[in-house]
Order: C-alpha cells, then sequence, then structure tokens
C-alpha cells in the first residue's frame, strides 16, 4: 500500500483508510473489531478513520476496547477522529434537536473524551465533522489551535466543508488545515465542479474521500446507472487484472488529480482485502471517462 503525506508538512496516511461508520452494524465482539485492524494493518491501510457520533457515541469505546487487546496496536495505526455533531440519544437525553457545535471549548471537550474512549494520548488528525453555522470560525480555530498547541492532535481538518468555508477558517488556523474529508465517488460528482477539489489541488492538501460507494448504491441492480457502470466496468476488468466494479470504483476516484484518499466502509474482511487491491489499478484516461459516462447516463459535454 502507497503512503502518502495530506500536506507537504503533514501527516503521512496509508493511501486508503479504513472508515468505521458502520463498524457496530454488525454487533462485532472487541476481538472481531482486532482482527480487522490487524487485516488492515498487514495489508497497509494504517489509517483508521472514525468519529465521536458514529453508532450514537459508541465506536470510539468500542475501536478503544479493540486496541487494548493488542499492545503496541495503536502506535502501528493513524487515527483520525471527528467532533461537532450532538443529536439526541440515551446517552444524552436532554438534547431534544440535532445540531452543530463547532466552538472551540466545545471541540477541546470531545477530544478529550475522544483521547479518553480510544484509550490513546493523542490523534493523529482532528477534524470538524460539519461546518458550525453559528460560531464564528476564529472561535472553531481557538480550539483546535489549543490542541495543535499541547500535541493532543497532529494535525487538524474539516469535513464537508465549502470552498468558502475551508478558506475562512484556514485564515485562523496556525497550522494549516490538513484535509477537506468529503462525499466523493461515481455517483457524487460535485467536488469535480464545485471548486472543492480545485480548492485542494491548489493548496497542496489532499482530501479524503468517504461513501467512495455511495452507500452501495453502486451496485443497485434497479439502478439505471449501477446497470450501465458494472456493463462497463466488466467491459475493462480485463485489463486491470479482473478488476471488480467496487475496485474500479476506487481506482477512479484516487486517478483524481487531487489524489483522493478513499475511506473503506465495509465490516467483511475479504471486502477490505479486495478493496486495497485498487491501490495497485492505474485507470487509463478513457476508462476513466467511460465510467464518468455510465455514471452520468450521458457522454462529456
Amino acid at each position: 500500500m502507497q503512503r502518502v503525506k495530506l500536506t507537504k508538512n503533514g501527516p503521512e496516511f496509508s493511501r486508503m483508510v479504513y472508515g468505521t461508520w458502520r463498524l457496530l452494524a454488525t454487533q462485532p465482539t472487541a476481538q472481531e473489531i482486532n482482527r480487522r485492524l490487524n487485516v488492515c494493518l498487514e495489508l497497509g491501510i494504517t489509517t483508521i478513520d472514525t468519529a465521536e457520533i458514529y453508532g450514537l457515541y459508541e465506536v470510539e469505546k468500542a475501536l478503544g476496547e479493540a486496541l487494548a487487546l493488542s499492545p503496541g496496536l495503536r502506535d502501528k495505526l493513524e487515527i483520525v477522529t471527528k467532533a461537532g455533531i450532538y443529536v439526541p440519544c440515551a446517552y444524552h437525553p436532554e438534547r431534544h434537536t440535532a445540531h452543530y457545535n463547532a466552538t472551540g471549548a466545545r471541540l477541546v471537550k470531545s477530544l478529550d473524551k475522544s483521547l479518553r474512549l480510544l484509550g490513546t494520548d493523542r490523534i493523529d488528525l482532528f477534524l470538524v465533522h460539519r461546518p458550525d453555522w453559528l460560531t464564528r470560525a476564529d472561535d472553531t480555530a481557538s480550539g483546535l489551535n489549543q490542541l495543535l498547541r499541547v500535541g493532543k492532535i497532529g494535525a487538524a481538518g474539516v469535513s464537508n466543508y465549502s470552498v468558502s468555508q475551508f478558506d475562512l477558517l484556514n485564515t485562523c488556523m496556525e497550522q494549516p488545515l490538513a484535509t477537506n474529508q468529503i462525499e466523493f465517488n461515481l455517483f457524487h460528482m460535485a467536488p469535480i465542479t464545485d471548486g472543492t477539489l480545485h480548492q485542494c489541488e491548489k493548496l497542496g492538501v489532499l482530501p479524503m474521500a468517504w461513501s467512495p460507494l455511495d452507500g452501495g448504491r453502486l451496485f443497485d441492480p434497479e439502478n439505471h446507472a449501477a446497470k450501465s457502470l458494472s456493463a462497463v466496468a466488466l467491459r475493462m476488468s480485463k485489463r486491470y487484472g479482473d478488476a471488480t466494479l467496487e475496485q474500479l470504483a476506487y481506482a477512479w476516484i484516487m486517478a483524481h488529480p487531487s489524489c483522493p484518499l478513499p475511506v473503506i466502509g465495509t465490516n467483511r474482511i475479504e471486502r477490505i482485502q479486495s478493496a486495497a487491491q485498487a491501490d495497485a489499478i492505474l485507470l487509463g484516461r478513457e476508462d476513466w471517462y467511460a465510467l464518468w459516462e455510465a455514471a452520468q447516463g450521458h457522454k462529456v459535454p
């Protein structure tokens, strides 16, 4: 697995990232999660993405318990977590409305909780999960800058930020933002045209791509575009060592010149192993556009 730096002086991550959004969907034991993490490590996928809200605030704790089973495992991995989304749930009955909170004080408090639950003294990359429309950028930056200064986080970034939101927060940072984690896949191509990926390329910031398979919609037999994608992928498969549509979809993302890092979301070990093979696929220009056309349902302009 290739390794890349998110920015010139930023953290070094594996080219593909293991995401934990649905980690608890199969109600795994700590031993089963530990096994997944070790499989990722064997494949060279050393970067693990999580968030405070995942599993309604239960995933970080489950990850911490799994990491504790293998002393030294945490030091072989890069941990990414996010904060800023707060919703009503069993743990917080006092909340009545889902909301965002990216105040500096709230981010510091959430990060300290993440450190405790994950059983670590540092987070390699800490992201503001969603832009908070009621918080000034300098307030958000104050919390991130504080965490950077004391070494609790190695780098700071954002998720789901627009070009202008990223630019504004970046002007308040003592250390430039390291990434923008965005939704990007064959069925969600807005970042190509809305300036998000152009901004990353201009600033030398590698984006991260969540939901690279659009939550499985790429394989929906009832979806016309998905059926078209499947047919096109089948025709080009042999040129890439019998690659599957799933592998080609990851390769399509990674072929973009802004060099996005796909966040793999499966819970199945065999699919993690299969996904990792996409790192070696160098998708040809015409094949990239052929997948684009199949997904969009029309030829390029």
